[in-house]
């Protein structure tokens, strides 16, 4: 067996890969010139050198605005990889987001309206539609989507503003003792799910029913909570702060995975509780 891991140099593919043999293993990240570039990853699945692919890569930023740049990174690049095992009739395993239920309150179920509200959002929309129209045309592809909810673990340095919040707080508690919470983040829910749980069912998934599926916890919590928990670990002061002007309308209120279909499929429900898994990334850091 040969796995394709795309994204590898970052949070959630790099973590994946850890639990595959080297030599089961082709890596492919355009950050890393150690890797395989994009087109080498899909001449490699061309080439019958790939038993199952993870697409994990893509621009992640919900800030992005480069129109040519995400779309070339999350649907064409995704389109050229899931048409390349389509002809070779491999397993692709690709990650979508949560970010595709927009700003409506959870709990979010698989077959609810998408409302994308920024285009990070819209690219990965646009490639999950697709990708349920490809499952409908050909019922024999292997194709299975998983929408991460709120991603957190240990690997998140290299995520600057796009890492999780237990990430961030955590360093502003080591720093300077204090936490900096958005006003009003006691309404504001996430369904925060570790990392050990997110690989454990991504490296499953390779054996689904071809379809898409909601990675998370079904528990939300708050940014206060996770703030709260940290600082009393840590000995630090929350402290509350403006709500920034550029977030306003563009910001999820409650994330909250409806683990009904996964749970339907076989799949054991995610067990880490936020206390546990903050406690993990503590030991780690």
């Amino acid at each position: 067996m040969t796995v394709l891991v795309t994204g590898a140099a970052g949070f959630i593919g790099s973590c994946l890969a850890d639990t595959f043999p080297a030599d089961q293993l082709l890596l492919c990240d355009p950050r890393d010139d150690k890797m395989l570039s994009p087109d080498a990853a899909v001449g490699a699945i061309g080439d019958g050198a790939v038993t199952a692919v993870y697409h994990l890569g893509a621009i992640s930023s919900t800030t992005v605005t480069d129109l040519v740049k995400v779309t070339q990174e999350n649907i064409l690049f995704s389109s050229r990889l899931l048409s390349a095992c389509l002809e070779k009739n491999i397993p692709f395993v690709y990650a979508s987001s949560a970010a595709v239920y927009g700003t409506a309150v959870g709990p979010h179920r698989e077959w609810h309206a998408m409302k994308p509200v920024n285009y990070y959002a819209i690219t990965k929309t646009a490639f999950d539609m697709m990708v349920q129209q490809k499952i409908k045309d050909i019922p024999a592809a292997r194709i299975v989507g998983l929408r991460y909810f709120n991603v957190y673990g240990h690997r998140e340095h290299h995520k600057g503003d796009m890492a999780s919040p237990i990430h961030k707080f955590i360093h502003q508690a080591a720093k300077n003792k204090q936490i900096h919470v958005f006003a009003g983040s006691q309404g504001y829910q996430r369904d925060f799910v570790h990392i050990d749980d997110v690989i454990k069912m991504t490296k499953a998934a390779v054996d689904f029913e071809s379809d898409i599926y909601n990675v998370g916890t079904g528990i939300p919590r708050s940014f206060l909570d996770v703030a709260n928990i940290i600082a009393d670990k840590l000995g630090a002061q929350v402290v509350e702060i403006p709500f920034p002007e550029h977030l306003k309308g563009k910001y999820q209120r409650h994330t909250q995975s409806d683990n009904e279909k996964i749970t339907l499929a076989g799949y054991p429900p995610i067990r880490i509780s936020l206390e546990e898994g903050i406690e993990k990334v503590l030991d780690l850091r």
